[in-house]
């Protein structure tokens, strides 16, 4: 289709692999007069982006008659910049047009301060919209706030709207408030130098440039009105070609043909109505009995994300298994996409990465926002943590002593349960053992201090300092040398480097928490690609792949959430956006419908995946799919819709193709790593199952303490032996207080210890009253206790002993007991007691199977009562161990003599077996390493 008019020329080819070898022979006709020379250097030919140039560039080398020295390529926006750079004005920096509009929003009052980012952003995406869609040189807003609310309620059909003049005069009034800088943005500027742009080509003294244009689309669909004018005015001094692939309403091709059938353009024809699906199906099958989709397009539905990546991995190894080179990965679900790479690299298969991921998601960034967050949450500890963890802090430091010292804080902040706050974690960190480690450790605490010391401040400050205490903070941290060696940390240091230069004049001031917003915008905004990867196998979005000559194409989430029109901006609706100019979700529904149009007619072969369940619900393909699929099967009694291949061997991690195990884990441990000290408890988990003791104590494998974020049972627990500590050590003999004051007593306890984690955490207070309606009942145990001659005498005493073993070994047995109990002058021994926040009925369930209290009093060696008291019934009581006369004693010798015999079959090379049962199983962290469940 050839159209000519005024120096213009606008060609339309029909869309299809061959289509850059026939764009290729069109434009070396239209420079047929410099052909003969074979330079073609003065020829220039602007393309949509710099990707379809390799394309044609191939493609001129394959028709060219002969040998040719090829033309120059650019794009229409870079060409227009380069030439006139030194003419024209400095565009005003978006980031400076951000500030602005945040500052006239926030000196107005009209909106929430936390959400003015994202409102002035919405805003300069209107003003860009409206920029582009002005017609004529004069860029403008209506006339006043007043003559925009009538032109709204015309376009909204209403009168006296209140919220409509409230729309209006945001808009104006922001509008206004930009142009009061005199500077003008990037998109006025552009259209600004379109113009000059022009006027250099208007001029006699001109040189003769021959321009060559390749469009995606028709120019009425892929031009803005002020390149549009450009282009008529250069075509006109100059002479201009212009080449586009022809629309599917044109049907150059069956597969066209089909395409039109199934998105048919809106019939401009009155009376004329278009057929429905099944009669331009039928008419289809007749005219092809053939379909020109068969072998070309699949769909493929997933069951989940890992189904639809593993699926599609399997499809790129088909492909490559057949020679298949060129392939793209079109990401409309990035966190498939993201799946899918990482399957690959497992193969050693790379991917090029044109689209880049969101410099929020990698490394460095969310390693500064730890900085950030540790300022800002007054060093919680798992940003703290987060933070002291990074490969890019601490650089200065040698690297085995500073994983020492943030293991050693890691350590004393779990076992204290600190949560935040620098000056208690600072504490909690000299009690700890390891020296060296705890020094290095405090020294990083110290810096941490400074660095929040710069970064923190109360006072509101510009944007450009608040950048410039961020790099001061980040030097403190030695992370500068190790960002800058990153590839996305440079990306990031660059960035905020660029952001200050820009913002250097402005004196708009801001909080640190208005600060840190704009910076999460920004890092979101900004993209990071890894230019180190070159591929033939190409992630990119599905606007860049056009006329691509790629061999095979995998579109991943195709489903109607993610394979959608662009979203249109939050002001104005769909009427009003079309009365004054604006895109509309019409025009990107044309878009995206072209974009695969183009996409099915240059790729031979084309799978679309995508789950087929989201969160429990149907996750319907893309309506543009359905249509498709729908007048497939219609025509041709073929919806398109495959089964995934199975997933490659490859993918899959060796343990889970691996057979099952036909017995449990039984390891032996090597005499080297068999503990020579080992408490009361880990005996416990011995005698419970024995590879969960290897996995702990041998491997050293055992979770670590864990800060506990609220406060639950086992909290509970420890600040009522607290109290009850605290309280028997001032009133070792309860009958020397009246039943009120010792109450009072009790209670103040309770008060003291209770405090600390009611002010963490108001919800401990029903912690404390549940503890508080026990008081009663266990002051009258304790005088039942004290009536049978029984005296408080010690609390959280350590005890330990030393067993002998064989060849002259030995394992020490300690253990720390909760308290203990004299008589007064009877010479009876000891009472153990050990502090249980259940009922009696729970700890009777389980003494038969006891260690704990034998254990205990063997450790002791003179006692001869050992008991739990169970402190959560209505009435407290002891359950005793060994009721019977030396009952006690026999059991402690036993447990003893199985110590022994245990540690020395260890030594000996005994296996450890995984034979725990259900209810040591049901929460045993090392279920995952014995997999007895999988037996």
């Amino acid at each position: 289709m050839l159209l000519t008019a005024d120096g213009l020329t606008s060609t339309a080819l029909p869309a299809g692999e061959g289509f850059f070898d026939a764009l290729a022979s069109a434009m070396l006709e239209r420079c047929s007069r410099v052909l003969a020379t074979g330079d073609l250097s003065s020829v220039l030919i602007l393309v949509p982006a710099f990707p379809i140039a390799a394309e044609l560039r191939n493609a001129l080398r394959r028709v060219a008659p002969r040998p040719l020295l090829l033309p120059r390529f650019d794009t229409l926006r870079h060409w227009v910049h380069s030439v006139t750079d030194g003419t024209m004005q400095k565009p005003l920096a978006d980031s400076e047009r951000l500030v602005l509009l945040h500052e006239a929003l926030r000196q107005r009052g009209w909106f929430d301060e936390a959400a003015l980012w994202g409102i002035a952003a919405e805003m300069a995406g209107l003003f860009d919209e409206l920029t582009t869609s002005a017609t004529g040189d004069v860029i403008s807003l209506a006339v006043d706030e007043t003559a925009l609310a009538c032109q709204l309620q015309a376009a909204y059909a209403l009168r006296a709207s209140l919220p409509l003049a409230f729309e209006a005069r945001v808009v104006h009034e922001s509008w206004r408030a930009l142009a009061a800088c005199g500077q003008a943005d990037s998109a006025a500027v552009y259209r600004l130098r379109l113009a000059a742009m022009a006027r250099l080509a208007e001029r006699e003294d001109a040189p003769s440039c021959p321009l060559l244009m390749l469009l995606d689309a028709a120019p009425e669909e892929s031009l803005s009105p002020a390149e549009n004018a450009f282009l008529l005015r250069y075509a006109r001094a100059q002479g201009l070609s212009l080449f586009h692939p022809a629309p599917r309403s044109a049907r150059t091709s069956p597969l066209m043909t089909t395409l039109a059938a199934a998105w048919p353009e809106a019939t401009v024809v009155p009376h004329s109505p278009m057929p429905p699906l099944f009669e331009r199906a039928a008419g289809l099958a007749l005219q092809h009995p053939q379909s020109p989709l068969a072998g070309r397009l699949q769909l493929v539905p997933a069951t989940g994300r890992e189904q639809e990546a593993q699926a599609a991995v399997a499809q790129i190894g088909e492909w490559l298994s057949v020679g298949l080179i060129r392939i793209v990965l079109i990401t409309q679900d990035r966190l498939t996409a993201r799946r899918v790479r990482a399957l690959l690299e497992r193969e050693d298969i790379l991917v090029s990465d044109e689209s880049g991921w969101k410099l929020s998601t990698s490394r460095a960034a969310a390693d500064v926002d730890a900085l950030i967050e540790t300022a800002a949450g007054g060093a919680y500890y798992r940003d703290l943590l987060d933070l002291c963890k990074s490969p890019y802090f601490f650089s200065d430091c040698e690297e085995d002593a500073r994983k020492a010292a943030v293991f050693t804080l890691e350590s004393a902040l779990r076992s204290s349960s600190v949560k935040s706050g620098l000056p208690r974690i600072r504490r909690c960190l000299l009690e700890a053992d390891n020296d060296g480690a705890k020094d290095l450790g405090l020294a990083l605490l110290d810096r941490i201090l400074e660095a929040i010391s710069i970064l923190f401040r109360s006072q509101p400050a510009p944007l450009a300092r608040w950048i410039k205490r961020l790099h001061q903070a980040l030097a403190v941290l030695g992370a500068l040398e190790p960002l800058q060696q990153d590839a996305a940390g440079k990306v990031l240091l660059d960035l905020l480097e660029a952001r200050r230069v820009e913002l250097d004049g402005s004196a708009a001031l801001f909080s640190f928490t208005a600060w840190r917003d704009w910076l999460n915008r920004e890092l979101e905004a900004a993209n990071f690609r890894d230019s180190s990867i070159s591929s033939p196998i190409v992630l990119t979005p599905l606007s860049a792949v056009g006329q691509r000559g790629f061999e095979a194409a995998l579109l991943l989430g195709g489903d109607a959430r993610q394979l959608a029109p662009a979203a249109d901006g939050a002001y104005f609706n769909q009427s009003v956006r079309r009365e004054l100019g604006l895109r509309t979700r019409e025009d990107a529904e044309r878009e995206l419908r072209r974009d695969l149009e183009l996409l099915l007619a240059t790729v031979p072969r084309i799978t679309v995946t995508w789950q087929s369940e989201h969160e429990g619900e149907a996750n319907l393909l893309a309506p543009e799919l359905a249509l498709l699929s729908t007048l497939h099967q219609l025509a041709w009694h073929d919806d398109l819709i495959r089964p995934p291949l199975p997933a490659r061997r490859e993918s899959i991690p060796e343990d889970a193709t691996a057979p099952p195990a036909t017995v449990p884990a039984a390891p032996v441990a090597p005499p080297a790593l068999v503990p020579h000290r080992v408490s009361v408890s880990g005996y416990a988990s011995l005698v419970a199952c024995p590879y969960r003791f290897f996995a702990r104590h041998v491997l050293g494998l055992g979770e670590m303490d864990e800060v506990s974020e609220e406060m639950d049972k086992s909290d509970y627990g420890a600040l009522v032996h607290r109290v009850l500590e605290r309280f028997h050590e001032r009133h070792p003999v309860l009958s020397e207080l009246a039943e009120d004051e010792a109450l009072a007593a009790l209670q103040d306890c309770v008060a003291e210890v209770f405090a600390p984690a009611i002010a963490d955490n108001f919800l401990a207070t029903g912690w404390r009253l549940r503890w508080e309606k026990r008081l009663p009942a266990y002051l009258d145990w304790q005088r039942e206790q004290e009536a049978l001659g029984w005296r408080w005498a010690q609390a959280e005493t350590r005890v330990s002993r030393v067993l002998p073993l064989e060849a002259g070994e030995s394992v020490e047995l300690y253990g720390r007991i909760d308290r203990i109990d004299y008589t007064s002058g009877t010479g009876k021994g000891a009472s153990l007691l050990d502090y249980k926040t259940q009922t009696a009925r729970v700890i009777r369930e389980r003494l038969r199977d006891d260690v704990q209290l034998p254990a205990y009093a063997l450790l002791h060696g003179d006692a001869v009562q050992a008991a739990y008291v169970a402190l959560d019934d209505e009435r407290i009581a002891a359950v005793a161990a060994g009721d019977e006369e030396g009952a006690l004693l026999a059991a402690a010798q036993d447990q003893g003599q199985r110590l022994q015999s245990v540690f020395a079959s260890m030594r000996a090379g005994a296996k450890l077996p995984a034979h725990g049962v259900d209810s040591v199983c049901q929460w045993c962290e090392m279920s995952g390493l014995c997999r007895k469940a999988y037996v």
